[in-house]
């Protein structure tokens, strides 16, 4: 979906995607009509098919959103070291439990996910800055992808656990997971020389 200067563009987009992510948390996506969805909203099919041509397209803007927020998010202060990442990355999912919820019961995260990975070049450059005295550009972009695949593994289980945990316990387990893990690799021969 292309930005607009238009408010009163962007208010009916604004009010579609709310229309959706509402009506996704009663009911499964794939029973959702764009009829249903322009009701919610108070819209017209014709300012629908303006803006979107289908439910799925917009409901990949609803995840562009949640993207640019998520980034909106992160930029609130620059402490970009490992362990603050990660707990701001729970406390904006935390915000955001039940359109992921909806989201992973009708087998949307692959989208979500795909959608996201866009945003990373921008939170590369902002992480990249940050680090470059520690590791190089590659190190850093499969740094990156390590920790993404790691997270949103970890974020599908801790959304359906009772009791919830918090976002500062997560990235205490995620810290500690990870401590013993490189603690293992300390213990085993070095395969540097491997060839």
């Amino acid at each position: 979906m292309k930005e607009t200067g238009n408010p009163i563009v962007w208010q009916s987009r604004t009010w579609l995607m709310d229309a959706l992510a509402a009506l996704m948390e009663e009911k499964k996506f794939e029973e959702i009509t764009v009829v249903e969805i322009c009701r919610r909203a108070d819209l017209s099919r014709r300012t629908f098919y303006r803006n979107y041509s289908s439910k799925e397209d917009l409901f990949r803007s609803c995840c562009e959103s949640q993207c640019r927020e998520y980034v909106r998010y992160l930029e609130r202060d620059t402490a970009y070291f490992a362990a603050h990442i990660t707990e701001v990355y729970f406390s904006f999912w935390k915000e955001h439990k039940k359109f992921l919820r909806s989201v992973c019961r009708d087998d949307k995260i692959c989208c979500l996910i795909e959608v996201s990975n866009t945003y990373w070049p921008e939170i590369y450059g902002r992480l990249q800055s940050y680090w470059k005295e520690t590791m190089s550009g590659e190190e850093l972009e499969y740094c990156l992808f390590f920790n993404m695949g790691g997270l949103w593994n970890i974020m599908m289980k801790w959304l359906f656990e009772e009791p919830e945990r918090s976002p500062c316990e997560m990235e205490r387990m995620i810290r500690r997971s990870l401590q013993n893990l490189l603690a293992g690799d300390e213990k085993s021969p070095d395969r540097s020389d491997a060839k």
